[in-house]
């Protein structure tokens, strides 16, 4: 049965790649959401096994929060991604026991390898 996902990212374009590569992989993508607020509808609507999070969301719940929210509530693992390398905002997301941090800028191949991490 294959790893079902989560991609929540405010950039829809970046989003949608990330679905791709995801689906790529074998997995099945359950929904691509741009805010906090639609994660965690998705993940109470239909848990997934796994999250790919963008640090920086719109709205009220910033991808840290939400991570923290789903993290409350259930046991699934988070990567997030993120294009900011302000120290306090990655340790405020490492405190939370991510399966990963991975830079937005970083290669296409090292952001495969930690999804290729996340999903196995």
């Amino acid at each position: 049965m294959p790893k079902r996902v989560l991609v929540v990212e405010d950039e829809q374009l970046i989003g949608l790649m990330l679905a791709e590569e995801v689906r790529g992989m074998g997995c099945e993508v359950i929904a691509v959401v741009t805010t906090g607020q639609a994660a965690m509808q998705a993940v109470q609507h239909d848990p997934p096994d796994a999250v790919l999070m963008d640090i920086s969301l719109a709205g009220t719940l910033d991808g840290i929060e939400t991570a923290r929210l789903i993290k409350a509530g259930r046991d699934i693992p988070i990567l997030f991604l993120t294009g900011h390398q302000d120290r306090q905002l990655l340790d405020r997301a490492g405190a939370l026991g991510p399966a990963g941090i991975v830079d937005k800028l970083d290669s296409p191949e090292n952001i495969r390898a930690a999804i290729f991490s996340l999903l196995r």
